[in-house]
C-alpha cells in the first residue's frame, strides 16, 4: 500500500478557483472534474515546492489516468487528507 494526499471534488474546485483568481501558473480546466460525482477523490501523484511560495501538484483526474497540474498554497496542501491505496 501507498499513502496519497487527495482532493475531494469540493476542495479541488475551491483550490482551482483560488489558483485562477490569483493567476497561478498551473490551473485546471473545470470540465475535467466538475462532471465527476461529489464522492470522487482525486489523488496527488507528484508534488514539489514551486518558487518557494507554493506547491505544484500533479493530480489524477479520471479513471483513464488523465493528469493535471495545479499550484496551491502550502496550507492547502498540508490540510489535504490522505488515503492508502
Amino acid at each position: 500500500m501507498k499513502t496519497y494526499k487527495v482532493f475531494s471534488k469540493d476542495i479541488l474546485r475551491k483550490a482551482n478557483n483560488f489558483a485562477i483568481k490569483h493567476k497561478r501558473n498551473r490551473t485546471l480546466n473545470k470540465k475535467y472534474f466538475m462532471r465527476r460525482s461529489n464522492s470522487t477523490l482525486f489523488p496527488i501523484v507528484f508534488a514539489m515546492v514551486h518558487n518557494d511560495v507554493e506547491m505544484r501538484v500533479q493530480i489524477i483526474l479520471n479513471e483513464k489516468g488523465l493528469l493535471g497540474w495545479l499550484d496551491i498554497p502550502f496550507n492547502t496542501y498540508d490540510a489535504l487528507p490522505t488515503v492508502d491505496i
